[in-house]
């Protein structure tokens, strides 16, 4: 089978609908029709269960004790807690596991507890649980180690753990292998679980074991979850778990919590970062998450867990500030390695017949090739797998689109590999560099046995079409109750036709970003389409165009007006696009 070159063009999907059953949900639980419409479009069509998806009440949160191995786990905190055992937090480096970290070290101190805790270094140490830290907490004293973001497939490490008396709890929502680690493992994919559970982020796993503690100690829950969602939040929308279920819960709250937050870690990176007096899931996804995984990705990510532990304001500010100097270098980095990739991709990818990109360089940087890899799928719309080398080795991230799962791709390739984990649609992993050139046909094999040439077309999907004239501010307002957006729960797009261009012009640094005037008749409204200023060139004022947008408020210089973000358009005088459904 031949595979063509990426096109340019979006293919436009619009999702079929059903007025009459929108209209029916509407009535019943009192919402605008274009939310009805929406609700039903993310397979929300039940009166009662759509309430309960809008209503979003920390009550509706999942029984903690039905995740695995939870009761153990709660027992033996309790019972080192009471013990005064000293405790070593292992975490991981990216967002989700920062978070975690600085969740559970923050929970256990508050009990009282003597609490130490290790953070890998995303260069220097191996990926998941280190020796280093099995020596440190030997060094320590420490009885009972807590691994969050992390564990799950270390069997060895901790099984040398176990052997010097050290007990292991594991919270961890990462693929677990055939075999679970000698250790309590509180992770609900564990292939023993036989409820199904939503898709929590590390973060969220660790919120409902300290929940499972309170429980067990008659705490109340509600300072729990005022004290912790916010942290929850941000590692949940970091690490693009999908917001329906209990993630959608939580970090409903956790938004509502953090203009208000008493860390002053978090205080000074919203500072840092100039986030809004409301905080949304974009916020975080664009302007939080960047900054607490850059010192992961350029440096040591304990400064980060050091940030949200900081209790000092001025303290507080000199981490998030050096947050920002790492985040900076990393956005040097990660342009440098995406140049330099699109030049191998022209020079060693055969577009037309590989579906799966696969490129290695020994100048990359470890810390910033994921990036650099969802920018490439996001181009060219495929699989992508970079890698740096060192020493004869290579170590890698990989992006996906939807119909290729890394952690399966993954595991038909672990004869050539290393080390390898993650999720549906990214991963890491390490292999020989002799192993290089099979890695590569293996992936392209699987690649064209499991995708077809229109899945390697980008596409937006249209929830449904909107006419112009009614986009007002009822509308935008009743959209924020869908919020927060986000993976399992994406932000409304319209499509709005034959619309009239009445202004054009380009914004932004290099004129990179597309600002027009359009409308119909007395509807006017501002349009800005993000690195969309090429665009620019090709259009008119009294042009007819087609466009794909999402309605929204943009609070400027203390003034809120309507604007529509554009994700495409279409000029009208061309073919009206029959969207594909």
């Amino acid at each position: 089978m031949q595979f063509e070159a990426a096109q340019s063009e979006f293919i436009w999907k619009l999702r079929p609908r059903d007025e009459d059953a929108e209209m029916a949900l509407a009535r019943a639980i009192g919402v605008h029709s274009t939310v009805a419409a929406l609700l039903r479009n993310r397979g929300i069509s039940d009166p009662r269960q759509a309430r309960e998806f809008l209503d979003v009440d920390l009550s509706a949160l999942s029984d903690p004790f039905d995740l695995p191995d939870m009761r153990q786990a709660a027992e033996r905190i309790v019972m080192a807690v009471g013990n005064s055992e000293p405790i070593l937090v292992h975490g991981d480096y990216d967002a989700d596991g920062i978070t975690s970290t600085a969740l559970m070290v923050r929970f256990l101190e508050k009990l009282g507890a003597v609490v130490h805790y290790f953070v890998p270094h995303r260069v220097n140490d191996r990926y998941g649980l280190n020796p280093e830290a099995i020596a440190q907490a030997l060094q320590h004293g420490v009885t009972l180690l807590v691994a969050v973001d992390c564990g799950v497939t270390d069997q060895k490490i901790i099984a040398d753990a176990r052997s010097q008396g050290i007990d292991v709890i594991v919270i961890d929502h990462h693929e677990p292998g055939s075999q679970l680690p000698d250790a309590i493992v509180v992770n609900p994919k564990r292939h023993d679980n036989p409820i199904e559970s939503d898709d929590l982020a590390a973060v969220g796993l660790t919120f409902q074991v300290a929940s499972a503690v309170c429980e067990m100690l008659d705490m109340p829950q509600l300072s729990l979850a005022r004290a912790f969602l916010d942290l929850v939040a941000i590692g949940t929308v970091a690490d693009v778990s999908w917001l329906t279920g209990d993630n959608r819960i939580m970090v409903r709250h956790g938004l509502q919590l953090l203009p208000h937050t008493r860390k002053q870690g978090l205080r000074a990176l919203l500072d840092i970062c100039n986030v809004s007096a409301q905080p949304t899931a974009q916020d975080i996804a664009f302007r939080l998450a960047p900054r607490l995984n850059a010192v992961g990705r350029m440096a040591d990510a304990t400064d980060a867990v050091d940030l949200l532990l900081a209790d000092n304001p001025d303290e507080a500010m000199r981490l998030a500030l050096e947050l920002e100097g790492h985040n900076r270098n990393r956005q040097r980095k990660q342009e440098a390695i995406f140049c330099d990739a699109l030049r191998l991709i022209g020079t060693e990818v055969d577009l037309d017949s590989e579906p799966v990109v696969v490129l290695a360089s020994p100048k990359w940087h470890i810390g910033v090739v994921g990036i650099v890899a969802s920018k490439v799928v996001e181009q060219f719309s495929r699989p992508a797998f970079l890698m740096c080398g060192d020493s004869g080795s290579y170590r890698g991230s990989a992006r996906s689109i939807e119909g290729f799962n890394i952690a399966e791709a993954l595991e038909s390739c672990s004869d050539l590999l290393l080390t390898h984990g993650g999720h549906e649609m990214a991963g890491g992993f390490s292999l020989s560099a002799d192993n290089l050139d099979q890695f590569r046909l293996r992936l392209n094999e699987l690649g064209r046995q499991l995708l077809q040439p229109q899945d390697l077309r980008p596409s937006i999907t249209i929830d449904c079409e909107l006419d112009i004239r009614d986009v007002d501010e009822e509308l935008v307002e009743s959209l924020a109750e869908l919020e927060p957006y986000g993976q399992g729960n994406p932000g409304p797009v319209f499509l709005s036709h034959n619309v009239e261009v009445f202004e054009v012009r380009c914004v932004g640094a290099d004129e990179a970003h597309l600002k027009l005037l359009v409308g119909e008749g007395h509807n006017v409204f501002d349009c800005i389409g993000f690195r969309m200023g090429e665009l620019a060139r090709q259009l008119r004022k009294g042009d007819r165009v087609h466009i794909v947008h999402t309605p929204e408020f943009n609070e400027f210089g203390g003034r809120k007006s309507l604007q529509l973000r554009l994700t495409d358009l279409r000029r009208a005088d061309k073919t009206r696009p029959a969207a594909s459904r």
